[in-house]
């Protein structure tokens, strides 16, 4: 089967489970989104949880792939970084307006896919990390003054960044995730 076949399904999915919730959804209504017959749908994913488990994984791969893009470009540490961040800040279920269909999406994440989840966050730091000691040995950043190693740092910042998309309204996630990091800046200027 064509990998094609296999986004077209990830892809209709994915709609059917933000329009609808995961509980609603079943294999039938999401072979109709993906415009496939069930038998090709089973032909890709065993079960729905297997289908909600690659809708998360998608975004995790489209996040990181993002992400490889700002890690290219030769910006500050601080700016490659907070662009990083502004990517990974967004939910999974960001276009999902329904609270309802909300809740329930991200109670089925944590039952379904919660190592997919725990996988990025692990990527997500080792990539901070990575643009923390590039900023080191650039003479960009320095940690004495935090008392904090790159890997210490990234994790404090990816909790933290967790804890402001956990406890505040969508419309201010991204202006205190700015605010937070730059917090940092200051904490680690040369």
């Amino acid at each position: 089967m064509s990998s094609d076949t296999q986004q077209k399904i990830i892809d209709g999915a994915r709609n059917c489970f933000f329009k609808h919730g995961f509980r609603a959804s079943n294999m039938s209504l999401i072979s109709q989104y993906a415009g496939f017959s069930r038998v090709t749908l089973h032909k890709h994913f065993k079960n729905k949880d297997g289908v909600f488990r690659a809708v998360c994984n998608d975004y995790q791969v489209r996040c990181h792939s993002d992400c490889q893009v700002f890690l290219a470009q030769q910006d500050s540490c601080w700016q490659i970084l907070e662009q990083v961040i502004a990517t990974w800040s967004k939910s999974a279920f960001d276009e999902v307006h329904d609270d309802k269909v909300l809740r329930e999406l991200l109670f089925e994440a944590t039952q379904v896919a919660s190592d997919i989840f725990e996988d990025a966050r692990e990527n997500l730091e080792l990539m901070l990390q990575n643009i923390l000691d590039k900023g080191i040995a650039d003479s960009q950043i320095s940690l004495q003054a935090c008392q904090l190693s790159s890997p210490q740092l990234a994790a404090i910042i990816v909790a933290s960044i967790n804890g402001i998309r956990t406890n505040f309204p969508r419309e201010q996630i991204l202006q205190t995730s700015h605010q937070l990091i730059d917090l940092y800046r200051l904490a680690t200027r040369v």
